[in-house]
């Protein structure tokens, strides 16, 4: 029953036809494979312009985007789903290689790095705005028919899972790693005599 809904959803988000509007298919492939590489420039930036407990907060993301694309690993190895194209079913708007569908990688570090800025408060709004960017994630990657519905529902919840574990290990990242990572850091742009206009040291 539970594979009967999956393919009743993914009828309904999956592009209709194998020619949709080209700003449409433009939109759904941005979303789909540019999204993750804004964010990981974000987080970039967001590294080098904030302060020392904004760094926390991103390893903290950082650990559970990991931590929630080893579980995505595990389950691959138990579990194998196809690919909506391995089963014949709706349009594929996208090329993409052959592997386990459940749960979605993409959606996986989005949901993850989302929920673990969300629940701190001093990212919040920024874990708002990426766990929003997670769902345009989810819709794109049906949409283009390379994930079923139910990927992305899994994702989420190994993204809840990976948050809570990531979260409780912030302690151990506030105070032993973020400082020694923030020393090294700072060395590297000491050394490579870098304008401390763009990219600043704490003092």
């Amino acid at each position: 029953m539970l594979e009967q809904w999956n393919l009743t959803l993914f009828s309904w988000i999956n592009s209709a036809t194998t020619h949709p509007p080209s700003f449409l298919l433009f939109f759904a492939i941005f979303s789909a494979e540019v999204l993750i590489y804004l964010l990981a420039t974000g987080m970039v930036i967001g590294w080098i312009r904030r302060a020392s407990n904004f760094r926390t907060a991103l390893l903290t993301a950082t650990l559970a985007a990991v931590i929630g694309l080893l579980i995505n690993q595990a389950i691959g190895l138990v579990w194998y789903h196809p690919r909506p194209f391995e089963m014949g079913v709706g349009h594929n708007l996208m090329k993409h290689v052959v592997e386990n569908s459940f749960p979605s990688d993409h959606a996986t570090v989005f949901f993850s790095i989302g929920l673990s800025l969300f629940a701190m408060k001093q990212t919040r709004q920024w874990g708002i705005i990426i766990s929003l960017l997670a769902i345009l994630v989810a819709w794109s990657r049906v949409y283009l028919g390379i994930h079923f519905p139910f990927d992305m529902i899994g994702s989420f919840l190994v993204a809840l899972v990976a948050v809570v574990i990531s979260l409780r290990m912030r302690p151990v990242i506030e105070k032993k790693l973020e400082p020694p990572l923030t020393q090294l850091y700072e060395k590297i742009l000491r050394l490579l005599h870098l304008p401390e206009s763009l990219f600043p040291i704490e003092r």
